[in-house]
């Protein structure tokens, strides 16, 4: 279920994860990760057993992938519930936030925009012939 309000980004910008510690161990102990996230990971602060990080929305979906397949594979049923909580946790994150991939329209020089093309129009000057009586 996506949140009401998803929060735009820019593209490349970080959001905050905060994962427990014994997740994380879980994560990085029996998942393999591409050297991107386990960098990510690694430059994590933790501070009361809380690992926070920040990642990209490509890294949270990455990383939600990996613990969600990893889940899926795993045939204890304990360890499986335990990745599929993390999985969702990192998934409840990344639909918080999209990417503004709209593209900006910049002026060009030497080109008016519409705006100043309608407003070029106000600018005229008006003839008007006064007559004398």
């Amino acid at each position: 279920m996506l949140s009401p309000k998803r929060k735009r980004l820019k593209p490349g910008e970080k959001v905050a994860l905060s994962l427990t510690l014994a997740q994380v161990d879980l994560i990085v102990e029996h998942i393999f990760l591409s050297e991107g996230l386990l960098a990510t990971i690694h430059a994590a602060r933790v501070q009361d057993n809380i690992v926070r990080t920040r990642c990209t929305l490509g890294e949270l979906d990455e990383l939600a992938g990996c613990v969600a397949a990893k889940a899926k594979d795993t045939k204890d049923r304990r360890f499986q519930k335990e990745l599929g909580a993390i999985s969702e946790a990192i998934a409840k994150v990344a639909q918080a936030y999209y990417y503004d991939l709209s593209p900006r329209q910049t002026p060009v020089a030497g080109r008016r925009s519409a705006v100043s093309a309608k407003s070029g129009a106000s600018r005229r000057l008006k003839l008007v012939r006064i007559e004398n009586t």
